[in-house]
C-alpha cells in the first residue's frame, strides 16, 4: 500500500481488518468501479447510472459520505493527495481496498431479493378482473421496452481511460447480454400473459371493466 508520508508510521489495516471488513452496497460497488480506473465520486456516479443502477443502486446521498470512510479505512486513496473540490477529487484503489474487493467477490452472493411493485399488484389485481391485470401486463411492457433499449444503448468499457485489456470486458458484456435476454424473457412472458386473458371469456369481463382504468 501507498504511504506518502514516510514519517508516520504504517496504519495499513492487517489481514485480520480486511478478513473481517463489513462495508455497504454503496462502499462496495464504489471498490469496484475503482478497480478498473481511477475516478471521482461524479465519475463513479455516472458509471452506475450507465449500469448498475437497474439491479445494484448507488445512493448520491450516501455516495461522497462513503468514499470518506473508504479513504479513512486506507481502502482508497488520491494519487497525488487530495485536492479542491472533492468533488471532483480522483480516487485509486489501495493495495488494501485491492485485497478487500477480492475477498468481497470471492465470497458467497446473497441470496436474489427482488422489489417489483408491478409484481406485487398481481397478487391482488386478479379479484378487480382481467381488465386490470391487463393494465398492469402493458404497463410492464411499457417498463421493459423502455428497459432493454436502455441496455443496448449502453457501450460497455466506453467511458475508460485508454485501451483496456479485452479481457476486462468480458464481465461487463456478460452482464449487458444478461439484462437483454432478462428483459426479452419478459417481453415473451407479456405477450403470452396477454394472449391468455383475450380469450373470449376474459375478454367480455375485462371490456366490463376496462372504462374504469
Amino acid at each position: 500500500m501507498k504511504n506518502s508520508d514516510s514519517a508516520k508510521p504504517d496504519s495499513s489495516p492487517s489481514q485480520s481488518d480486511i478478513d473481517h471488513i463489513e462495508l455497504t452496497a454503496t462502499a462496495w460497488t464504489i471498490l469496484g468501479f475503482l478497480s478498473l480506473q481511477p475516478r471521482s465520486g461524479y465519475e463513479i456516479r455516472e458509471a452506475a447510472k450507465r449500469s448498475v443502477r437497474f439491479f445494484w443502486g448507488i445512493s448520491d446521498g450516501q455516495l461522497y459520505p462513503q468514499l470518506k470512510i473508504l479513504e479513512d479505512l486506507a481502502l482508497i486513496e488520491a494519487p497525488k493527495g487530495v485536492e479542491r473540490p472533492r468533488s471532483r477529487q480522483r480516487w485509486q484503489l489501495t493495495d488494501t481496498g485491492k485485497e478487500a474487493l477480492r475477498k468481497w467477490l470471492v465470497s458467497p452472493s446473497a441470496h436474489l431479493q427482488m422489489r417489483d411493485e408491478n409484481l406485487v399488484k398481481f397478487l391482488f389485481a386478479g379479484q378487480e378482473g382481467p381488465a386490470l391485470l391487463l393494465h398492469l401486463i402493458r404497463e410492464r411492457r411499457e417498463s421493459f421496452t423502455w428497459f432493454l433499449n436502455a441496455i443496448k444503448e449502453t457501450q460497455p468499457g466506453s467511458s475508460w481511460e485508454g485501451s483496456k485489456e479485452d479481457s476486462s470486458l468480458a464481465g461487463p458484456l456478460l452482464l449487458q447480454h444478461y439484462g437483454i435476454d432478462f428483459a426479452e424473457t419478459v417481453l415473451d412472458w407479456c405477450d403470452q400473459a396477454e394472449v391468455s386473458l383475450l380469450t373470449p371469456k376474459n375478454k367480455k369481463a375485462s371490456s366490463d371493466k376496462e372504462e374504469s382504468l
